[in-house]
């Protein structure tokens, strides 16, 4: 049992100090002495402002998760239909590799139509994802 006592009753005292084998300070010490590690180059990260956001964009991130998550990705699909005042990017893919779409209890394309849904927002347009079989 974890605490302060175990099953015979006795106390047994965690040590906050003691050292670990491969704790995070010893591989600290590691990298900052050069032992053991590959020479990295630096990356430059160069800062832009925020991310465009377009109808086009929203439609090819769609289509970049979903072939992502399916077996058969190059029989995925996307297109747009308009609506009344709501943009509907469709996407169709071979009967077995909707449910990986859909996920579990509809996990992830409530997760995918919340980010269209919100990305779309950034642009003045409601959008929402639907799978088609």
């Amino acid at each position: 049992m974890f605490g302060s006592q175990s099953s015979a009753g006795t106390d047994d005292q965690v040590v906050p100090d003691a050292p670990v084998r491969g704790s995070v300070d010893s591989e600290l010490e590691a990298i900052e002495s050069g032992d053991g590690v590959d020479q990295v180059e630096d990356i430059e990260v160069q800062e832009s402002g925020p991310a465009k956001v377009s109808r086009q964009g929203l439609e090819d991130f769609v289509l970049y998760v979903a072939r992502a998550l399916v077996d058969n990705p190059d029989t995925v699909a996307v297109s747009t239909l308009e609506k009344e005042r709501l943009s509907v990017i469709q996407i169709r893919c071979d009967k077995p590799d909707i449910g990986k779409i859909i996920g579990k209890n509809g996990k992830t394309i409530a997760a995918l139509r919340l980010l269209v849904s919100g990305a779309g927002g950034r642009i003045g347009l409601r959008m929402t994802v639907d799978v088609l079989d």
